[in-house]
C-alpha cells in the first residue's frame, strides 16, 4: 500500500513538472477572419473582433467569403487607415488564404484593397500585444479552489465509508417445490 502511494505521488509529482516547466510558453492562436463567413462585404468587424485578443506569435488568415473578391492591404498609419488612404500601402495580401504572422507589438491596419469597401467598413484593427508569463499554457483554466500540490507534505485523512444502517432482513425466496425434467 505505501509503495503503491509512492508510485501515485512520485507519478503526479513528475506530471506538475512536466507542466509547470511549460508555464511560460502559450499556444500560439490562428484567428480566421470573420470566422466561417470570412472576409467580405459581410463581414460584422466589431462583433467579430469582441473579445478576441492578439498575442505575438498569433498568426491571422484572411479567408475570402464566398463570392468576394476583396483583395486586402495593410496599411501604415491610423490616418491612412480611417481615411482609407490606399496609395501607399505597406502590402498587399491576393492570396484566396492569406495569412500574417504577427511578430511584433503594435497595431496593424488591414482594410480592402477596394476605397468603396473600405469607406463602408471592412477594415480590421489589429492590436497585437506580448504573450505574459501569467499565460496558461494550455487553453482552459484551472479551478480557483485546486490549490498547489505537495508531493511531500501528509496525505489527505482516509474517511470511513458511509453507514447505510443496520441490515433489513429479507424474507426467503419462494419454493417452486422439486423441478422435473
Amino acid at each position: 500500500m505505501a509503495a503503491l502511494l509512492f508510485n501515485v505521488l512520485a507519478a503526479v509529482f513528475f506530471l506538475q513538472v512536466v507542466v509547470l516547466s511549460g508555464a511560460g510558453v502559450s499556444a500560439r492562436t490562428h484567428h480566421v477572419v470573420g470566422g466561417d463567413g470570412g472576409w467580405g462585404p459581410d463581414f460584422n468587424v466589431s462583433s467579430w473582433l469582441a473579445g478576441r485578443v492578439f498575442r505575438v506569435g498569433d498568426k491571422i488568415w484572411f479567408k475570402r467569403s464566398t463570392g468576394a473578391e476583396e483583395n486586402i492591404v495593410e496599411v501604415e498609419s491610423p490616418e491612412e487607415f480611417e481615411s482609407c488612404n490606399l496609395k501607399n500601402p505597406i502590402r498587399m495580401y491576393t492570396d484566396p488564404a492569406s495569412h500574417v504572422a504577427l511578430e511584433k507589438e503594435g497595431v496593424r491596419y488591414f482594410t480592402s484593397a477596394n476605397a468603396d469597401s473600405c469607406l463602408n467598413g471592412l477594415k480590421l484593427p489589429v492590436a497585437v500585444v506580448s504573450p505574459s508569463e501569467f499565460d496558461p499554457p494550455f487553453p482552459f483554466e484551472p479551478s480557483p479552489g485546486l490549490g498547489p500540490f505537495d508531493p511531500f507534505g501528509p496525505p489527505p485523512p482516509i474517511e470511513p465509508p458511509p453507514s447505510f444502517g443496520p441490515p433489513v432482513p429479507t424474507e426467503p425466496p419462494p419454493s417452486f417445490g422439486p423441478c422435473a425434467y
